[in-house]
């Protein structure tokens, strides 16, 4: 039988966990209670505060804040399941009213999009296709779900490094910067091909529910604008680093992987590209495979980030550096208020994080390289 009940959201907006950095929210579900929740979003009732205005270069544009939104589950056994097929649900509601959501049946091994028709206001599918082999619902193993809304009518779903989408658009748009009284073009621009043209836009959410029978349980969700990776990773950065790389934006081809090959990052996938969650420049940097290092340069930024125009050359600057635990890859002390400022002024004021130094760490890492050679 499936369980539902309500979550309170009570962490400040900059709380960062062992295994996320800068969500608003990382919490972990009461396995007992674990087939039903409903999140309410924060924020989600002040007008226009995940998209707003903005002046740049004296032209004003509409900016959006993209969210993150992460579910962590299993596949428990047979015994467990009461008879009913093991069906995962997550979606966007405004109210009882659908914005978007996402199907995920294990028996058929499919996987469906639904969306509120504007005209009818009637749900219907919006996108379908097969899960591929990446993704087991086999007894013990566990599953992600994650989906990354990037702006009022773009959302995307990620299932084990999946993406529940298919087909991109590409276009040119006007930029920010100007040249001889002119703003530049961009050209070549990727999105999905498939808008999410609900009823509302995805920012009018005012909650997030996921559900499942059968065998799929959850045990975690986390929210915010971040990144997050599975618990119990500890002193695994490596195994952190493709974990997130391989559900990252990165589009790699086949000649930068066969260069990779001599690297410590010789698992990496091709990422999903388009579809992907966050920028690969977000990923976590390493020391080693076990030891984070203790200075991270590009942490994924928030609302609090100050913006930097002239697209995409300066993209990368609106990110945060961060003093980092060596083990956990956490901010240092869980302090991001010490140990976190942005990104040009961490390059301005020569930031190196000392520290954060984990001097028995260094010392493990010295005697293994002595090993080594």
């Amino acid at each position: 039988m499936m369980i539902s009940y309500l979550v309170v959201a009570f962490s400040i907006f900059v709380t960062c966990y062992t295994r996320s950095r800068n969500c608003i929210d990382d919490f972990d579900i009461d396995i007992k209670e674990s087939q039903g929740y409903n999140y309410p979003i924060p924020h989600s009732y002040e007008s226009e505060y995940w998209s707003e205005l903005q002046t740049e270069y004296k032209v004003t544009r509409k900016m959006s804040w993209s969210r993150n939104f992460y579910i962590f589950g299993k596949f428990v056994d047979e015994s467990a399941a009461g008879g009913d097929d093991t069906i995962i649900s997550a979606g966007l509601y405004r109210g009882d009213e659908l914005i978007y959501k996402t199907i995920i049946n294990c028996e058929s091994g499919t996987w469906e999009n639904w969306i509120l028709d504007k005209k009818t206001e009637q749900e219907r599918i919006l996108l379908h296709g097969k899960i591929n082999k990446t993704v087991s619902c086999k007894t013990g193993d566990d599953f992600d779900l994650i989906l990354k809304n990037d702006n009022d009518r773009l959302a995307n779903w990620i299932l084990n490094a999946q993406p529940l989408q298919h087909e991109v658009r590409k276009f040119s748009k006007k930029t920010n910067k100007i040249s001889e009284g002119k703003r530049q073009i961009r050209t070549g621009i990727l999105r999905p091909k498939v808008k999410v043209d609900s009823k509302y836009s995805t920012f009018n959410a005012t909650r997030f529910e996921f559900t499942a029978t059968g065998r799929a349980v959850f045990d975690r969700f986390a929210f915010g604008q971040c990144d997050a990776w599975p618990k119990n990773m500890e002193m695994q950065c490596q195994k952190v680093r493709e974990w997130i790389h391989a559900r990252s934006k990165a589009n790699m081809t086949e000649e930068t992987l066969a260069q990779l090959q001599s690297t410590p990052d010789a698992n990496f996938t091709r990422g999903l590209g388009t579809f992907g969650n966050n920028m690969e420049s977000f990923i976590p940097t390493c020391l080693t495979k076990k030891y984070f290092n203790w200075f991270q340069g590009t942490v994924h930024p928030d609302r609090e980030t100050p913006m930097y125009p002239g697209e995409p050359a300066n993209k990368e600057k609106r990110a945060y550096c961060c003093c980092t635990n060596m083990k956990t890859g956490r901010v240092f002390e869980d302090d991001p208020e010490k140990n976190c400022i942005s990104t040009p002024t961490c390059i301005t004021l020569g930031w190196t994080c000392v520290r954060a130094y984990d001097p028995v760490v260094g010392g493990e890492i010295y005697e293994e390289g002595k090993k080594e050679h």
